[in-house]
């Protein structure tokens, strides 16, 4: 009788531990399984692919809607890092008369599905973050966000920008930022000619 009492108790507190284990194990699979997929690339991923290459380039920047545009030369490789989840810019040539360095990265979240682009220069201290959408029948990546202005009296300035892709060796990128009084102009033009 004894043997069946123990037998009893003994099912009684191991099998509550076990169904909990289990539960516990099918939290774990489920916590898995969406990081699998927030860090797996996916559609949005494959313009990267036709991104990627050696380009040269040239560029207008106007300080404002009425200037007359400083142009320069460059070259820019843009390459697949980390799996092909993101796409690295590096750019050198001259802006303003001076030597240019930039570094950038855009990648796609898989959570917010949006595109997150930053970019880093030699004109600067700061960090321009953007965020944005890939426009399939334009081939145009889109994005708008901030960077740190030393002209503007809240020392940050919005802008919007258009990566557009004419074909696998043509692309310009455009940008738009407020003047001083808050009318939106387009201060910066990029032409992009794949190397070959």
């Amino acid at each position: 009788m004894k043997k069946i009492v123990v037998a009893m108790l003994l099912s009684c507190t191991v099998t509550p531990a076990f169904a909990s284990d289990q539960k516990m194990d099918a939290k774990k699979q489920e916590a898995m399984k969406a990081w699998m997929q927030y860090a797996t690339p996916g559609q949005p991923h494959q313009i990267f692919k036709d991104m990627a290459g050696k380009y040269t380039y040239t560029s207008k920047f106007w300080e404002s809607s009425e200037g007359k545009p400083h142009e320069s030369k460059g070259s820019t490789t843009l390459k697949l890092i980390l799996g092909g989840r993101f796409l690295q810019n590096e750019t050198k040539g001259k802006a303003m008369g001076m030597p240019f360095e930039g570094f950038g990265l855009t990648g796609y979240d898989n959570l917010k599905k949006k595109y997150d682009t930053i970019w880093l220069d030699s004109m600067a201290t700061g960090v321009m973050h953007g965020t944005g959408s890939f426009d399939e029948s334009s081939k145009t990546l889109k994005d708008s966000g901030t960077f740190t202005c030393p002209e503007s009296p809240e020392k940050t300035r919005e802008y919007r920008a258009e990566w557009k892709f004419t074909d696998k060796d043509h692309a310009t990128y455009t940008m738009w930022a407020p003047d001083k009084n808050g009318k939106e102009f387009k201060n910066m033009e990029m032409v992009f000619t794949r190397k070959q």
